[in-house]
């Protein structure tokens, strides 16, 4: 049994807020006859510090000049464009078949190896009767699966290059995905109790409302945890409208768990920092600003003109950094934006000055490095510095972590520099190093000298 929640207590929500102030005067939960996608509904979560309070929004409004078909896909890919990254949302692509040509999904979500074939179908009109609701929903899932299946199959046939939502286009070997079929219903009252089978799909498939998809994604604000949510509740039936209790159940679920055991020798005498995959509160919820720096740094890399690598390698970097655990993203934005507030002092000091932190997972198989350097980015010494670091913490890591990760394990580092031409305060670099990396004894004595220790934080998913 929960125990009770005192007026004055810090919100179970996670807002920061004490209890009277946040959830305590909040509704009680929506009634089950009220329309799912037309109001909002409450979700009263039971956990250690008592009850918490979820409210899930209504799907967003769809455009009145288009079709509600087209619509309600645009607002599908707004979604993911929004809360997650518009470079991993891509357009429907038209492909060339033996009997003309035929259009690859109503959209594609690519991550570093999650891959979701997307569908929307969405209802116009009443069919007048619960049970002819439902039969629309079974038989236009069921379509939409076959649909996605379809997709991917015509995706794997050879290399394909789709167009992302930031514009860029991009060869896409669909073979090195790991495949989600997902099915967005878009419905203004779907019926109670409608469960859906998903088991014939020829990959793993999940049924949900747009309401469902777009909470997903303002609940995590990142797509490649979005994609890990999905494969792991895809090919599992569940009743139409009740993903976020699905969802809360699994976050409940994570928060028991005992986290991973990490090496010692991969915490290098770091700090261990756990977390749940799946938060109970949304992201950013401990600290906003904390999550926006990173999402800046990662728009910075987004926008920036390309003078030495591929739309693919850009794709590749963004990739890697979205695999940061939910969990963790505001202690590493926090560390950032405390050695941003040091660069003042740090440019009265001769030669240049960094704060770097290396984050890994326990199973070595992510690295990223976050920090800054005190001089601006026009200083050649600062590119070669970065890359220098990149490649010697990626070795400590492959070290650490063994042959097995070798040809998985790619490391990316983003540094923030200042600017004093008054344009803007700062410059966003990164640098990635994939494969095997070795030096020579008196190389790598001299890069110990340059950057002592291993690292400064590493984190661990649960």
């Amino acid at each position: 049994m929960s125990k009770t929640v005192g007026r004055n207590d810090p919100c179970p929500c996670g807002s920061g807020k004490k209890f009277k102030r946040c959830c305590l005067d909040a509704p009680a939960i929506t009634r089950r006859d009220t329309p799912p996608d037309v109001f909002d509904i409450e979700i009263i979560v039971d956990t250690p510090r008592g009850p918490m309070l979820r409210r899930v929004p209504a799907a967003s409004p769809l455009r009145t000049d288009i079709q509600q078909g087209t619509a309600a896909e645009g607002a599908t890919h707004e979604a993911a464009a929004v809360w997650g990254l518009p470079d991993f949302v891509f357009r429907a692509e038209l492909a060339r078949t033996g009997s003309g040509v035929r259009e690859l999904g109503d959209g594609l979500v690519l991550t570093r190896r999650y891959a979701l074939s997307v569908q929307v179908k969405s209802r116009e009109g009443s069919l007048g009767s619960e049970e002819k609701e439902r039969r629309w929903i079974v038989k236009k899932a069921a379509e939409a699966i076959r649909q996605a299946d379809g997709t991917v199959r015509q995706l794997r046939l050879r290399s394909t290059q789709l167009t992302n939502l930031r514009g860029y286009a991009i060869d896409i070997d669909a073979t090195s995905y790991s495949w989600v079929n997902v099915v967005v219903i878009d419905h203004p009252s779907p019926p109670e109790e409608t469960t859906l089978e998903v088991d014939t799909a020829r990959h793993p498939a999940v049924v949900l409302l747009r309401r469902d998809w777009e909470f997903l994604f303002e609940q995590l604000k990142s797509t490649t945890s979005v994609a890990q949510y999905l494969e792991r509740v895809a090919g599992k039936p569940s009743e139409l409208g009740f993903e976020a209790v699905r969802y809360y159940d699994l976050a409940q679920a994570d928060a028991e768990a005992p986290p991973d055991a990490f090496a010692p020798e991969l915490v290098a005498g770091g700090e261990v920092i756990s977390a749940p995959l799946l938060p109970l509160a949304p992201a950013g919820t401990d600290d906003r600003r904390a999550l926006q720096i990173l999402r800046t740094l990662m728009e910075d890399i987004a926008v920036t003109r390309l003078t030495s690598t591929s739309e693919a390698d850009r794709l590749r970097m963004l990739s890697e950094i979205d695999r940061l655990p939910v969990g963790q993203r505001a202690v590493i934005g926090r560390r950032v934006l405390d050695y941003m507030a040091q660069v003042d002092e740090d440019v009265t000091q001769p030669g240049l000055v960094w704060r770097m932190s290396s984050v890994r997972a326990a199973d070595g198989r992510i690295h990223l490095g976050f920090g800054t350097c005190s001089h601006p980015y026009t200083d050649p010494s600062v590119a070669v510095g970065l890359q220098a670091w990149t490649q010697l913490r990626h070795y400590d890591v492959l070290q650490a972590a063994g042959p097995n990760v070798v040809d998985e394990l790619t490391t990316v580092a983003v540094i923030a520099t200042p600017r004093f031409d008054g344009k803007r305060p700062w410059d966003t670099s990164v640098s990635a190093v994939s494969g095997p990396v070795s030096f020579d004894a008196s190389h790598l004595r001299v890069l110990r000298e340059h950057f002592p220790g291993q690292g400064a934080l590493d984190c661990s998913p649960t």
